[in-house]
């Protein structure tokens, strides 16, 4: 993708944790960190809820309001405004394109989407949710189009963007490499060649060298990165699309983490914009090792600490090329807390032993 057709920059206003905040991103690794509650998810889901609105309104196929209020699974829309009586506001430009989404006190103004300016198309994008998806997307789309069920739209959007079947082999020009190291991360270097994710009828299943598993079967994190796997195979993501991926250390070890962040270089080098919400240490700094210690595949990574001053204030933002640049870094201050910690307890071992 150009990196003129990328996500340019978002701006908030009296939106969920929000009060003011302004985000430029970068066309290669996005990455969110801040504590819980900080609204790292909501910058994702509304970045991605604007972007796809573009895509299916230039196509006419959606209902703009409602698409909004079910990617945060609220049938009012008022309830995404921070302080209750006051308008919120959040504008994403991609492209030369902007659109605008204003959201009004009930009985005062109705929620509009306020146009969207520009006539670039908007690039497909994927969100992957923190929660592991592939092992109950059977049934999945029936049930959330006719039930109600605790999971918001990017469950069903993720569930559709499955549904693709694969591309055929000579489609796979420039993830083929990608696809390559995913497989050998599943199932092992010696394993097999073909899909090493496969479906059926809406059930997906690994090609492993134990044998042809069931995703229920398999580890939670394998079923994150198998995922990956099909969406790649399937085509839902090419050189074109923006990724948003929240919390992708989620069940993972440290060594499937750092594989990941291989994974992550690769396909921002093939020109796929990546955002990412993390609390992981190891996958922060190996992302920010990145971009401190640049490659012939130099990949531009921006990262964005989002904090409170107190809990009762609106969150701030800060940003940085590396983690070096960042002041407020809840990972890093509690992973130095725990050095001290552990110090103490040392000395104070110490000291009873004489």
């Amino acid at each position: 993708m150009p990196e003129n057709d990328k996500i340019k920059s978002l701006h908030l206003e009296n939106f969920t944790v929000f009060e003011k905040a302004d985000f430029e991103f970068c066309p290669g690794i996005n990455v969110l960190i801040g504590a819980n509650g900080t609204g790292k998810t909501h910058v994702m889901k509304i970045s991605y809820g604007l972007l796809e609105l573009c895509y299916y309104i230039q196509k006419k196929s959606v209902e703009p309001i409602n698409f909004i209020g079910d990617i945060f699974q609220q049938t009012s829309l008022e309830s995404l405004n921070r302080i209750s009586g006051q308008a919120a506001l959040a504008k994403l430009k991609y492209a030369a394109t902007k659109t605008e989404l204003e959201i009004f006190p009930k009985n005062k103004k109705p929620d509009t989407i306020s146009g969207i300016s520009g006539t670039d198309p908007a690039p497909k994008s994927c969100f992957i949710p923190a929660q592991e998806f592939l092992s109950i997307n059977k049934g999945f789309r029936s049930t959330y189009e006719n039930r109600e069920i605790p999971y918001d739209r990017t469950y069903y959007d993720l569930s559709l963007a499955l549904d693709t079947l694969p591309l055929r082999r000579e489609k796979l020009t420039g993830v083929k490499d990608i696809l390559d190291l995913l497989g050998n991360i599943l199932a092992g270097k010696d394993a097999e060649s073909g899909d090493v994710v496969s479906q059926e009828g809406g059930q997906f299943y690994l090609n492993l060298p134990e044998g042809r598993l069931d995703a229920p079967l398999v580890a939670d994190g394998y079923r994150k990165l198998a995922t990956l796997y099909y969406l790649l195979r399937n085509g839902s993501l090419t050189k074109n699309s923006v990724l948003f991926w929240d919390e992708p250390e989620a069940n993972l070890n440290p060594k499937l983490i750092v594989e990941t962040v291989r994974v992550l270089k690769m396909m921002a080098a093939l020109g796929m914009q990546i955002f990412v919400a993390t609390h992981d240490y190891l996958l922060s700094h190996e992302l920010s090792l990145m971009a401190e210690y640049p490659s012939d595949a130099d990949i531009d990574i921006r990262f964005f600490a989002l904090h409170k001053p107190d809990r009762t204030a609106g969150v701030q933002v800060e940003s940085g090329r590396t983690l070096a640049e960042i002041e407020n870094n809840p990972i890093l201050e509690e992973f130095a807390a725990h050095y001290d910690r552990e110090s103490a307890l040392f000395h104070q071992s110490e000291g009873q032993d004489e």
